[in-house]
Formats: structure tokens, sequence, C-alpha cells
């Protein structure tokens, strides 16, 4: 059904000599868990478990020269034959789970401090010469002989995003005085001599192609953009030259050398961009090229279908997808899509590539651990009770269940989801509502049991004996108390959860006590109502235990919609005149502390986001009780992420 559906995407495409089974690839994403430069274990299971279903596996970041140009830490490395037979390895489990292999070859160059550009080698900032641009592109030789003799199908040179080819080509990054720099045509050289130069090494009809960013945006404050590096009109000149220098394709992405944050947010698209973002501009580019041209960056399969139909690009890649789901192409392709876990776009995968642990998802805690987490059958199917429908509780079921387990799932209130239904709620977080309707659908299609508005007890326990019991009872607000003096005696006080939902009513006014990531949300949802908002918060920061890009945006957007925001403060007193702070710093401006480090916040309406606590209502009880065995998983051990909820739940699962 789903072939029919997605004819363009699954019928079969060509690049340069390399036949394709489809027009759907696995882009090269960042995973941080090679050991050494070594292919590993962790790498292999990784990446045989997404070859499955695409025609092509692009083999992330392969780097040419660690001395010369760092790239991640446990990052995959081609610098020396050292690495071949590992290579090969990868090669031959890519083609053996149904994918052709292509490696993707690139100098990572370095970073360095603000204001001072990036150069070749680890000594001071210096201007490259002519000689050192060859000896880089030797280095590219040498990878690609090696690539080669490992047996992939095909070689792929970076020269998107952040890498020493993406630099070249940026009038803000490339100041060189040499061949190399200075006009638009210079500046696409370096490119130019590196695919001309590896295709000597492999031959004519070896499959050779290169990535690019369509553009590269350096932003000011609040998202405003200060300059480009490249622009479209310079891709526009640049791609006919790479395919002239022997280029079988061109592979389009976006993003460059500039701020971390604003980097990502634009090589990767949220929710806040819509669906395929960038593909008007991936048209103009295939307009200028007589080869194929692949591209990602949140096309979903409606779209990729629609794209190919009308001749905007030739291959679609899935990397963000199938990080959430190594198995969707074959999903997508056995109808089966409500199955299929969803990426919510959080870019928690991208945030986490710099962490010794490797890549993680939210949504998917196997991901970089796929052989740790792999479910299989219980050799003694156990009767197992689940209090919660949230996250944590459902993918514990999801699993026990698969595992074979007798699972009854017990939920209070009257609908699924647990804290996932709030969190759907702010602007640009609707896609958690496709991870509830997923694991929904799992329970289902697994047989759980699901007793929904009835609450398990430990009488409930006792009288059904189950062999194990899983927690995941959440969380409960915190109200401040003795924190913010007199808050209890006023009569406009609601909480965050009311408001989101709807509870709740809100003045023109209003005042959010508590600054981290639910204050700052429920901030933008009543901003974009038209609300005058305020939010107040103890920390110098605001949304600091979010991962620190997505704040940088959140906070960014925030301003931009005029909430004011007020960290480092010291509550003094709540009453009907306001709330009387004192300012210690952080975001606010020095000058407005200077003019009034006391304050009294006006609002109609208070809302409290002043965060959680654990719920151990039900472990407390059970405790000490003897009976069944009880494992506590996600907020009620301790209030987090989607993340910790996820893993714990599915962990547990594998542990009965």
């Amino acid at each position: 059904m789903s072939k029919q559906k997605y004819e363009r995407l699954f019928s079969p495409g060509r690049i340069g000599k390399l036949e394709l089974k489809n027009r759907m690839y696995y882009p090269p994403m960042g995973t941080n868990i090679c050991v050494g430069g070594e292919v590993t274990d962790r790498f292999l299971a990784y990446h045989e478990a997404r070859a499955k279903g695409v025609g092509l596996d692009i083999v992330e970041n392969a780097n040419i020269d660690t001395a010369g140009g760092a790239g991640l830490p446990f990052g995959l490395n081609i610098d020396d034959d050292k690495y071949i037979p590992g290579l090969k390895k990868l090669a031959n489990v890519i083609r053996k789970s149904g994918a052709k292999a292509c490696l993707q070859i690139y100098h990572g160059s370095i970073w360095v401090k603000p204001g001072q550009r990036p150069v070749y080698g680890a000594e001071l900032p210096r201007e490259l010469s002519v000689d050192d641009v060859q000896f880089i592109i030797q280095r590219f030789v040498e990878a690609a002989r090696r690539a080669k003799a490992a047996g992939f199908d095909a070689i792929e040179i970076h020269g998107a995003n952040i890498n020493g080819q993406t630099q070249f080509r940026s009038r803000v990054w490339n100041t060189l005085k040499n061949k190399y720099g200075g006009s638009l045509e210079n500046r696409a050289r370096f490119m130019c001599d590196t695919l001309k130069a590896v295709r000597k090494e492999v031959g004519k009809n070896f499959p050779l192609w290169c990535r690019t960013s369509i553009y590269e945006i350096f932003y000011v404050g609040d998202g405003k953009i200060a300059e480009y590096g490249v622009t479209l009109q310079d891709t526009l000149v640049h791609a006919p030259m790479f395919v002239e220098a022997g280029a079988d394709a061109i592979h389009l992405s976006q993003g460059g050398f500039y701020d971390y944050a604003w980097q990502y947010y634009t090589m990767c698209p949220v929710e806040a961009h819509g669906i395929a973002p960038n593909i008007n501009m991936v048209e103009q580019v295939k307009k200028v090229v007589n080869v194929p041209v692949l591209a990602a960056a949140r096309i979903k399969p409606e779209a990729g279908e629609q794209a190919l139909k009308a001749g905007k690009l030739d291959f679609v890649g899935f990397g963000r997808p199938m990080e959430a789901d190594p198995d969707f192409v074959v999903k997508l392709a056995a109808g089966r899509e409500k199955e299929i876990r969803p990426c919510i776009h959080c870019n928690n995968c991208i945030e986490t590539l710099a962490w010794a642990d490797g890549v993680a998802c939210t949504v998917n805690p196997a991901i970089g651990r796929e052989k740790e987490f792999e479910i299989k059958k219980a050799s003694k199917p156990k009767k197992v009770v689940i209090a919660g429908g949230g996250p944590a509780g459902m993918e514990a079921a999801r699993v026990a269940a698969l595992r074979g387990h007798q699972v009854t799932l017990y939920e209070k209130s009257k609908k699924l989801g647990g804290q996932l239904i709030q969190a759907a709620v702010p602007p640009h977080k609707s896609e958690i509502n496709n991870l509830i309707d997923y694991q929904v659908n799992q329970l289902k299609k697994n047989k759980v049991k699901v007793e929904l508005g009835k609450e398990l007890t430990a009488a409930e326990v006792k009288k059904i004996k189950p062999d194990v019991v899983i927690l995941a009872t959440g969380v409960k607000p915190i109200v401040p108390g003795e924190e913010v003096p007199g808050l209890d005696t006023l009569s406009n006080v609601v909480m965050a959860e009311d408001v989101l939902m709807g509870k709740k009513k809100v003045g023109d006014r209003v005042c959010i006590i508590g600054g981290d990531l639910v204050g700052c949300e429920v901030a933008e949802f009543l901003a974009d109502k038209g609300n005058q908002v305020s939010v107040l918060r103890r920390s110098r920061f605001m949304a600091d235990k979010m991962n620190p890009d997505m704040r940088m945006i959140l906070v960014d957007r925030l301003k931009q919609k005029g909430v004011r925001l007020v960290p480092g403060v010291l509550y003094q007193a709540a009453a009907d005149t306001g709330v009387r702070i004192h300012v210690r710093g952080g975001i606010t401006s020095m000058a407005e502390i200077a003019a009034d480090a006391m304050k009294n916040i006006i609002a109609d309406t208070y809302v409290i986001a002043a965060g959680a606590t654990s719920n151990t209502d039900l472990a407390e009880a059970l405790q000490g009780k003897g009976g069944p065995k009880v494992v506590s998983v996600g907020d009620c051990v301790e209030p987090r992420r989607i993340l910790e909820a996820m893993r714990e739940g599915w962990k547990a699962a594998l542990e009965i």
C-alpha cells in the first residue's frame, strides 16, 4: 500500500554508475561512538540497523587528517591504512543489510577564539599557503584510496555545515589572498581541486560527489541575520563548477561556521520552520546542474514524494527520523506508518554529539546502543503491572509486552500521555502528540491491558499478586511557600499546567513565577495570545536545565515576542499590590538593575511554574510490604526529561 502511495520514493535511481533500489538514503549523521578513530561494534550495529530499507547509507565524517583538522573526539578516522580493516567490516555490514555504502570524508578544521579565523594546523592562526592547501588535498586523495580499498561503493567529500571545505566557500571566513581566496570562483577552487584530484585517484567510473551548504548565515542577537558567508546565488554558481570538476551528484545541506546554536538550528530545522523549509532552494540548485541532487532537512515522506514528482530533487534523506526509528523505511514500505516511532525534532541528537557516551535520541533509547537495548523474548513470561501512563510507563509496557509478559497498565486519569499532554501545547511542540499516538498504538498492537481512570494502589497490588510492579507515577507540582511569602493569600494565582490545558483563564498582565523550561514555554504560549508576560526566576539564567543551544533559541524567541525576563531574583513578599522582588542580576541589563534593584511586579494573574517533585506515594506504600519486585522509572525517581523516562522504562522492561 505505502509503496503505491510513495511510488517515486520507492522507485530505483542512479548516481553515476551506482544503481540504487530506491530514492531514500540515510544521510551522514554524527554519532561520536568510535574509539581511537576505529569502527566499533556499536558503530557497526548502528549502521546495520539503519541500512535496512534505504537505497544508500552515507557514513559520516571520516577524518582525513586528525592532526591538522580535528573532528569529533570519538569520530571516525581515515588518515592511516590501519583503519581500512574496520572500514571494510562496516561496508560489508551495510551491504548485507541491503543498502549501498558511501563514505563521507572530510577535513575537520579547528575551532578558534572569537574574532579569529580558523586555519589549518594546531598552531596559532596563520594564513594558509598554496602548498598548505595542496597538502590537504593530497590527504583527501589518500583517504579516497583507503575508502575504495575498504570496499565502499561511493565517496562523498564533505563541504557543508562545519569543516574545512566549508570555510573556503565562505566570504566571511576565507580571507586568503592567493588563488584559493577572494573572488566567488576562487572560493570554490578548494573543492574543485579536491574533486579533480580524488577523481584521478578513484577513476572516472567510481561514484564520487560532494556535499555543500546552500547558504551560510551569520546571526546577531534575537536571531537577526548579520551577514551571509555563502548565499544561494553563490551556490548556484559553485554547484555547476563542482559537477565540472568531477562530482556525480550534489548533496545539499545548509549552515556553516558561525554561532554554534544557530548553526544547528539552521542545519536541522525544527517544527517552527515547517515542513521541508529549504525545498524551493534545493529546486533552484537542481535547475543549474545536470546530475542528481540529494537533500534532507525535515522532508517528510509526503513532501519528499511530491518533491520527487515535481522534479525538485532526485533523492530524499531521512536522518533524524531514522535515528528515532531505524526501521522507518521498512515500516513505510509495509504500510505500517502508525508503527513508526516519530522524531519530535527536538535536536537532542545534535546537541549530544560532543557527549562522551555518544549520540542520544529523546524518543529512542537504543540509538548507538542497539545490542544493549535489543528486545528478546523472556525465558519465563511474568505478570507485570505498571502504574502511570506517561512516556516511562507506556514504554515499559511496550517492551515488556514484546518480551512476552502479561502486562496491565493503570492510569488514574481518563487519557494516556502523562506530562506529554501538556508538553505538546506550547508553540512549536505539537509533534509530541505524535509520540503519544505512537505509544498508545503500540499498547493496542501488543495487547497491553489498559485501565484508564483507575489508580493503582497498594491494596490492588496485593489483590492481583503480580510478579513485578513498575512505578511510573510522575510528579507533583511544587507550590512555593516560604520562598514567596504571602503568595498563598492571593486569589489570582493559578498553576502552569492548568493554563496550558485551558482549565484556568488569565488576565492581560501575567507574571510567571519560575523560569525553567515550563515557565518559559508557558510565557511563549501566552505571549502568542497577546498577553503581557513577565517571567521571574531565582537562578541567574532562564531555562538553564535545557540543552544550551535550544535554550538560547527559546530565550531569543521570548525576547522577540516582548516577554520580560527577570532572572536572579529574591522574592520579598506577595500582596494584592504585586510581588516584591530584589534583582541580583542575570540577563536583565545592569542599567535596569542600577535604576531599581527593588521591583514590584504587578499582574492580573500569577502563574506558578516552580518545578515539580517526584510522586513517591505508591512507592512508599509498597515499601517493606514484601510481595512483588518493585521498580521505579521516570520522574517518580527524579524529575527530568522525556529521554530519561523512555530510557528507564525500556531498561526496566528488559530486566524483567
